[in-house]
């Protein structure tokens, strides 16, 4: 074994010291670096009874469960008509929505999808509805759709014996 601090072979058992708040195994020159831990004193604590905690545990669910609903593709073409037959210029759909009105030019040029406390202010104001129903049926990956894998293509050797 070597010592922590200066690293020559230690003969025997090191010495155990605590150095600047490490606790580090030394030789016996080191060891005057620090304070000599010899022996192992019990720190005292308060012992506290303790409630039991009854933990259930919910089943897990899919994040993608939670998801009903799906923004529909043309949402900004659908915001401006919406906005334009109310007769309001962004910036006072921004006041009503207490929003941005930089925020709602990004969201009608389609530069920023919506989050759904800003789509849901939308629809309010505006009176519309920006999400549609997605049916498992309409979702990619609900069926196995097998695609190339590393299998398909790495060339496998087997190790001889």
């Amino acid at each position: 074994m070597q010592c922590e601090i200066c690293g020559i072979d230690i003969k025997g058992a090191p010495i155990r010291a605590t150095v600047e708040g490490t606790v580090l195994d030394l030789c016996s020159k080191c060891a005057r670096y620090g304070k000599v831990s010899d022996k192992w004193t019990p720190v005292s604590r308060k012992i506290m009874p303790t409630e039991r905690v009854i933990v259930t545990h919910k089943p897990r669910r899919d994040a993608f469960d939670k998801l009903g609903d799906e923004l529909i593709p043309d949402y900004a073409g659908m915001i401006r008509k919406a906005r334009e037959s109310q007769g309001l210029t962004i910036e006072e759909l921004a006041s009503k929505m207490m929003e941005k009105s930089t925020l709602l030019r990004k969201i009608e040029r389609e530069e920023l999808v919506p989050e759904d406390a800003i789509r849901k202010k939308l629809e309010t104001a505006l009176n519309i509805k920006l999400t549609e129903k997605v049916s498992s049926q309409d979702q990619r990956g609900g069926g196995f759709i097998r695609g190339t894998t590393l299998g398909d293509v790495a060339i496998i050797k087997k190790k001889a014996k």
